[in-house]
């Protein structure tokens, strides 16, 4: 699970950003998130696809001391035979126009843990960001990270959103 060791470093870094105002709900922030990650699913070509699972719920993280932000995940099986690392490289080639409009995003790539290729797409204005690593043996995971939202007076951050 390669994809792991670098959530930690998209989830340690929001700190460093200053805040921007929004008048985001949670909902609107978690539908625009998941709807952004299907813009990216679809950039990989239809025949390599065997099926996608994008979980319904997730989880809230900290942006600062009083925002939150939705973060989610989608597993894209891919067809045997495909390279991995060529499927999210080829992704990555593309990132920039399912974000042009979005605000200012950079787009970066690493080798993971265990020395698989991943890719970051984070906004530098929203915290937004879009992490593509691989998953088993022939799966991308794309992590997902919403703009930065308050969330409604007395609503407990924990548990599924």
């Amino acid at each position: 699970m390669g994809v792991a060791a670098l959530v930690a470093l998209v989830t340690g870094c929001s700190a460093e950003l200053d805040p921007v105002e929004s008048s985001l709900t949670w909902e609107e922030a978690k539908a625009s998130a998941q709807s952004t990650a299907r813009e990216i699913i679809a950039l990989i070509p239809q025949e390599d696809v065997v099926v996608v699972n994008q979980n319904a719920t997730g989880t809230l993280f900290s942006c600062d001391d009083t925002r939150h932000r939705w973060h989610g995940t989608a597993t894209v099986e891919i067809a045997s035979g495909i390279d991995l690392d060529s499927a999210i490289k080829n992704v990555e080639r593309q990132l920039n126009g399912v974000l042009d409009g979005r605000g200012e995003f950079a787009v970066t790539n690493r080798l993971d843990f265990f020395g698989d290729y991943a890719v970051m797409a984070k906004s530098a204005t929203t915290q937004e960001a879009y992490l593509l690593g691989h998953w088993e043996a022939n799966s991308i995971i794309i992590d997902s990270w919403s703009e930065c939202f308050t969330l409604p007076e007395g609503t407990y951050p924990g548990g599924s959103f």
